[in-house]
């Protein structure tokens, strides 16, 4: 064992014991070692974590929608970008209805 603790104690440890079966070390913050339980949630057996959405890097259709009809481009399934304060249609929606709004460019 190394003099220098890879965390501030208290925490715990799992270690394999030389049977082959695992047991859980507690760290104290004296930095002596206690048998355990193991904690409430074991990080590597839990489920993972959902992943979390990935924006596309995919081209939209950027949209020129007049401040009076952004209601009704809404409502069709148009996004508001506020990084470009601009209107697109999103991936996956048919572009189709907002053919009078297209064109913008960007």
């Amino acid at each position: 064992m190394t003099s220098t603790l890879p965390f501030d104690p208290p925490y715990k440890t799992r270690v394999a014991a030389e049977d082959g079966s695992v047991k859980w070390i507690e760290v104290l913050a004296d930095g002596s070692q206690v048998e355990a339980s193991p904690p409430a949630t074991d990080v590597r057996s839990a489920a993972p974590a959902p992943r979390a959405e990935v924006k596309s890097t995919r081209a939209v259709t950027i949209l020129n929608v007049p401040f009076a009809e952004k209601d009704e481009a809404k409502q069709l399934g148009a996004r508001w970008d506020p990084k470009r304060r601009k209107w697109y249609v999103p991936q996956g929606v048919d572009a189709a209805p907002f053919s009078r709004w297209s064109g913008a460019g960007d």
